[in-house]
């Protein structure tokens, strides 16, 4: 079992690939009613299943992403703007005022680039532990809706759209990561954190993200306490990678915290 911090479904929408390493592709039913298997008896009963999904498409399409309801330093946010796009933008997307002009390149970014935890693509990529599942999909009525590629064009990690990003800690495809400022500085970014509370209204403005606070290694907190620490030496669970943000300056870093509110 590995980690996984399931994204909002306003971006559906906008994604062409579900799932952290993209390998949903196309028609999404199939891959989105894939559970119902265990409670189907017949392909009838699956296909009634799929056809009702398009009403749930209809709906996910529908959803907006929340509005930051804090104040926004405008002038702060212009800046962090240029800066976003110059670096951000060629994998997270351009956002304008009309939403109808937003541009998203939908891409998968190779593991050796991205460099995040590598236990999921490992594991669904060929030669790992449930890439088998690939073909068992593509022979199975699912396959006739969706199509599974776990290795194409890359084995890695899809770039998420950034609408009420604010809003979506905690951070990369395993959740290790409490914040934005976090992702964009991996030299802070904490070896063991639990949250200092599960107040949903309890926010960090600032490094927007959750408050959290340094914890004992997994291994180390008594049992009762242990599913409240995440210890990114576990596997599947590091925070490394995306260093993307580590070159900017702690000016720059804040101008950028402040654009990614307004989205």
């Amino acid at each position: 079992m590995f980690p996984a911090d399931p994204p909002p479904w306003w971006r559906a929408r906008k994604k062409a690939t579900n799932f952290a390493n993209g390998m949903s592709r196309g028609d999404h039913r199939g891959t989105m009613v894939l559970a119902t298997s265990l409670c189907t008896d017949t392909v009838e009963e699956a296909a009634a299943v799929a056809e009702s999904f398009v009403d749930v498409q209809a709906y996910l399409a529908s959803l907006e992403p929340p509005t930051y309801p804090f104040a926004i330093d405008e002038a702060l946010a212009a800046e962090g703007r240029v800066l976003y796009e110059c670096r951000c933008a060629g994998c997270h997307g351009t956002y304008a005022d009309d939403p109808a002009e937003d541009a998203f390149p939908n891409l998968v970014i190779p593991l050796e680039v991205i460099g995040t935890d590598s236990a999921f693509v490992d594991a669904a990529s060929e030669g790992g532990l449930y890439h088998y599942l690939e073909e068992w999909f593509a022979d199975s009525f699912y396959g006739t809706i969706s199509e599974v590629m776990t290795n194409a064009p890359v084995p890695g990690y899809t770039a998420p759209p950034l609408d009420g990003i604010w809003a979506t800690a905690p951070y990369f495809h395993n959740g290790s990561v409490p914040s934005i400022e976090l992702v964009l500085d991996s030299s802070t970014r904490p070896r063991q954190w639990r949250r200092v509370d599960y107040d949903s209204t309890h926010f960090d403005a600032d490094a927007l993200g959750w408050p959290w606070e340094p914890a004992v290694p997994h291994t180390e907190a008594p049992p009762s306490e242990r599913p409240t620490i995440y210890d990114t030496t576990l596997f599947g669970y590091g925070n490394g990678g995306h260093t993307f943000g580590d070159s900017l300056t702690d000016a720059e870093r804040k101008a950028v915290l402040e654009y990614l509110k307004t989205l």
